[in-house]
């Protein structure tokens, strides 16, 4: 069983690095890649200790890298990168004194853009320290019925999907255009590469955009793409199936993950997702 895709308590996840070590040996997972988001810190700490005695499997260096390509804010995950460069290149890139300033740009044009198309919402009092600014604006928006009508139930009832579309669908009535905040998928594409890895779009079909396709067609085109997130938890039958597809009619490798965040979302487990993915090493041997 395998698992490239997994977070830590150095970005979202819960999980220090040992707790999730121990969870991937419980459930027997061989290979396994902590994807941290915009951060190696966890691979820098396994190259300064032994763990072993938490985890017997192979462990791939990993990040999930936030970047912008066409209009869409997406996820790249790198893979048997150098970690120690790498977290040089990030410290650039992604660092926490650009970080603080972006979380509070990203409220202004949330809440810019509710007051713009009519949208209710509180006067939030909000502080780069209290995380994520969707989070609030989001509850606040629910609190009054009227909003209702411009969303769909999925928009309305899931703050996941709720903010991919303010990230990824430009017909969304809170679409922000994050450009200004973020490297384009180009960078740090060919950073990742520079640096001895492979890179794959990740969870393809949690951005709501216009044509998938079509997408990965401009991913391709433009070389950013080494593979395809294949198999994840949220995919269903026919979602694996198209990019299975995809992959092998564009040359494209593919991979599997959770997107295990430990106690965040409980019944996503790591290796088996909500359940049944318990995908084979087979799947990544041509690249690993």
């Amino acid at each position: 069983m395998i698992d490239l895709h997994t977070h830590t308590s150095y970005s979202d996840g819960t999980w220090d690095v040992k707790t999730l070590l121990r969870n991937a040996q419980k459930m027997k997972v061989e290979l396994l890649a902590i994807t941290d988001h915009d951060t190696v810190k966890a691979h820098l700490e396994l190259k300064e200790n032994d763990y072993s005695k938490y985890y017997t499997g192979k462990i791939i260096v990993g990040a999930e890298f936030n970047c912008v390509f066409n209009n869409a804010k997406i996820e790249l995950l790198g893979y048997n990168f150098d970690a120690v460069k790498m977290d040089k290149w990030i410290g650039k890139v992604y660092s926490a004194e650009q970080k603080r300033p972006n979380l509070m740009e990203e409220f202004h044009l949330l809440m810019n853009a509710c007051h713009k198309n009519n949208i209710k919402v509180d006067d939030i009092v909000y502080k780069e320290d209290m995380g994520w600014p969707i989070d609030y604006i989001y509850e606040s928006i629910k609190k009054y019925p009227e909003n209702r009508k411009y969303f769909s139930d999925k928009e309305w009832n899931d703050i996941d999907h709720f903010f991919r579309c303010c990230t990824c669908n430009i017909d969304f009535p809170l679409y922000i255009d994050f450009s200004s905040q973020l490297p384009n998928a180009k960078q740090v594409s060919d950073e990742i590469r520079r640096l001895g890895g492979k890179v794959f779009l990740a969870h393809l079909f949690t951005y709501p955009l216009r044509n998938y396709k079509k997408y990965l067609d401009s991913l391709v085109k433009d070389n950013i793409i080494d593979g395809i997130e294949t198999y994840y938890s949220k995919f269903t039958d026919d979602e694996i199936n198209f990019v299975k597809d995809y992959c092998q009619k564009n040359n494209l490798y593919m991979s599997a993950g959770t997107d295990c965040h430990g106690d965040k979302k409980t019944d996503r487990k790591i290796g088996i997702g909500y359940g049944n993915m318990n995908v084979s090493i087979d799947l990544v041997k041509d690249w690993i």
